[in-house]
């Protein structure tokens, strides 16, 4: 076996590499390193950079090295049963959700897979704390700071950057997320609507024809209807994803059960998902907080298609959460359905400011006893001037 390395900034290792050799396959190498097919897959597809590089039934053909998990390495000054940290919870046993703060940059890669024909989306995005109200409810700001990536190239056919420069005015978007992490409702609908008149001007000028002002039109229904945007946005996997609820309570064992839903079908219907969402007690080797949700296809999944004609589906997420802000540092998300058509959706977000983490003393200083809001408002909760 030859097993190489990826330092980090700090000149820690980051990744081992594996090189792959003549006729090694995903199931022999992952035999050959004894662990399991699915961690294998999963640590490198969440890691490589490009989309082109993940790890499906086979190895691509251009793949050189895989991206392999670093053991933990303690120096000699670290005892050699160093205690695990644990994770602190707020309240018995809650994530806090009102200890995020700042503001970070992510790279976030979609890929859906339709009867195996592979279509893939990249993009940068920024998500920047704004403030929160005394229910506990905060104000987010989402904005887009690169090109969108379709297949690895830059959108040029006329239908790709017709959508590109509709979906630009959404941001910078302004949510509203309740206290255990989920976002709620759009807070700066007005000017989104605003910035779409101007775009949509724009696009007339420059483009003409039936087909246009057709596909315009179809646009306008949304965009300028408030109860239209927030039904569509709530498909956004990105915001699926992120703003998706863990920073909620869990029992005793650390975990809940729950159902989840994800628009894997948006055309025809939100998927369901009955899932076990799951924390570790102990930070991992990262000092990251881990969060893991696992399930399968729920028997009241809203498409009617599903439940008649006995599909099944799995649902898998794994949250990194930063131990002292309780910040999102990586998620990843793959679920499917699978019966007269097969389905598939990935998402991979990780922050890409790459510093080493280090579990602080954390102060309790959190917030108890608050009113939770109904989910009803907005509009004048929070004053930005």
């Amino acid at each position: 076996m030859i097993i190489g390395k990826i330092l980090d900034n700090w000149g820690a290792v980051k990744h081992f590499t594996y090189k792959i050799q003549k006729g090694d396959t995903p199931i022999s190498v992952a035999d050959k390193l004894e662990i399991t097919l699915d961690e294998l897959r999963h640590y490198h597809n969440f890691n490589c950079i490009e989309d082109r590089d993940v790890i499906n039934a086979d190895f691509p053909s251009h793949l050189e090295f895989l991206l392999l998990k670093p053991k933990k390495q303690e120096s000699d000054n670290e005892q050699e049963n160093a205690k695990p940290i644990k994770v602190i919870f707020d309240n018995g046993f809650k994530i806090p959700f009102h200890k995020v703060r700042g503001k970070n940059s992510y790279m976030v890669l979609q890929t859906i897979e339709n009867d195996n024909i592979l279509q893939t989306i990249k993009c940068k995005l920024s998500v920047e704390y704004i403030k929160k109200d005394k229910n506990g409810y905060s104000l987010f700001e989402i904005d887009r700071v690169s090109k969108v990536f379709l297949n690895s190239a830059q959108t040029d056919a006329i239908t790709d950057i017709l959508a590109e420069k509709v979906s630009s005015v959404l941001y910078p978007l302004l949510i509203v997320v309740n206290p255990e992490g989920k976002w709620i409702d759009i807070h700066n609908f007005y000017d989104i609507s605003e910035r779409w008149a101007a775009k949509r001007k724009s696009i007339l000028e420059k483009n003409e024809g039936e087909a246009i002002n057709k596909y315009l039109n179809a646009l306008d229904s949304i965009l300028n209807e408030e109860e239209n945007l927030l039904q569509n946005l709530s498909d956004d996997w990105f915001l699926k994803v992120f703003f998706n609820g863990i920073h909620t309570a869990y029992t005793s064992d650390l975990s809940i059960i729950t159902e989840t839903d994800f628009a894997i079908t948006p055309k025809n219907g939100t998927v369901i998902f009955s899932v076990t969402q799951k924390i570790d007690e102990y930070l991992n080797d990262a000092n990251m907080v881990v969060i893991e949700k696992k399930g399968t296809l729920a028997n009241t999944a809203k498409e009617d298609a599903l439940r008649k004609n006995n599909f099944s589906g799995k649902y898998h997420s794994i949250y990194h959460l930063n131990p002292n802000t309780y910040t999102i540092e990586s998620a990843s998300l793959e679920c499917d359905i699978i019966g007269d058509f097969t389905k598939k959706a990935t998402v991979k977000i990780y922050n890409l400011n790459d510093k080493k983490i280090t579990a602080s003393e954390q102060n309790h200083d959190f917030f108890v006893g608050e009113t939770i809001k109904k989910e009803s408002f907005f509009k004048d909760l929070f004053k930005l001037h």
